[in-house]
């Protein structure tokens, strides 16, 4: 059973994603962890660019409604509007979306009883009254992205979280601290921790960890210490052995 409280709170939805990152954010920076701390902020804030958004985060569609005038006579309102209008170079623009706001900003495009969001592409009406020669004329047009995929973007953060804590509690023990004090941890175990989250969790292609050699010093000794301990082990044993079968001991 999880020890650390953050981690029941996240499963049991108490505390909000963005207290969540927040948290694994000030961890991050304790742990030296770029990659982490980057995509901890880049979720709190919001990304700066669209190449930086995760593929969580990626929606495709083709589906678009439009109110204007249809066949030049009959006004219509939120019906649907064959893609095709747009063009080939404006679909190629507008199909894949990248939401690039922060996550309150992005968890609040749930608000409301639609089951999908629209997203204004009224900019291309000229578009679609080009390409119909006149025949749809359009006051609004709206790209729709259904509810589902926000809410399944939402569940890979919260998912990522977890795994993130679940691991550092596991490696560092309980995490109901701001952050964690590494300064008696082994250089190594850290960048091995940080691999794991990175490659494993937020599955960034990183360069393993190198393997670095033990010191010739420690060679050296253990060297020298292993074959002392074994013979006062092999001693020890013959004396047993001695006093089991009542043989006298030197």
């Amino acid at each position: 059973m999880p020890k650390s409280k953050i981690i029941k709170a996240i499963v049991d939805d108490e505390v909000s994603l963005a207290q969540s990152l927040t948290r694994l954010q000030v961890i991050a920076h304790d742990l030296k962890n770029k990659e982490l701390e980057t995509w901890a902020e880049s979720e709190l804030v919001g990304y700066s660019s669209e190449s930086d958004v995760p593929e969580y985060r990626h929606a495709k569609s083709i589906n678009f409604t439009y109110s204007g005038i249809n066949n030049m006579v009959h006004q219509v309102k939120n019906v649907p509007l064959d893609p095709g209008f747009l063009g080939m170079e404006v679909l190629e623009q507008i199909a894949d979306v990248r939401f690039t706001q922060s996550i309150t900003a992005f968890e609040a495009l749930l608000d409301g009883a639609d089951s999908s969001v629209h997203l204004d592409r009224s900019i291309f009406a000229n578009e679609v009254d080009k390409n119909s020669n006149g025949g749809i004329q359009c006051f609004s047009i709206g790209q729709t992205i259904p509810k589902s995929f926000f809410q399944n973007a939402l569940a890979e953060i919260k998912n990522r979280l977890l795994k993130s804590f679940l691991l550092l509690e596991e490696e560092f023990g309980c995490l109901d601290g701001l952050g964690i004090d590494v300064s008696n941890q082994p250089a190594s175990k850290i960048e091995r921790v940080n691999y794991e989250i990175n490659s494993g969790v937020l599955r960034v292609q990183v360069d393993p960890p190198i393997q670095k050699d033990e010191p010739m010093s420690s060679k050296i000794a253990w060297n020298i210490i292993a074959p002392i301990i074994t013979a006062v082990i092999g001693g020890l044993l013959v004396i047993v052995a001695q006093t089991l079968l009542g043989l006298p001991t030197p």
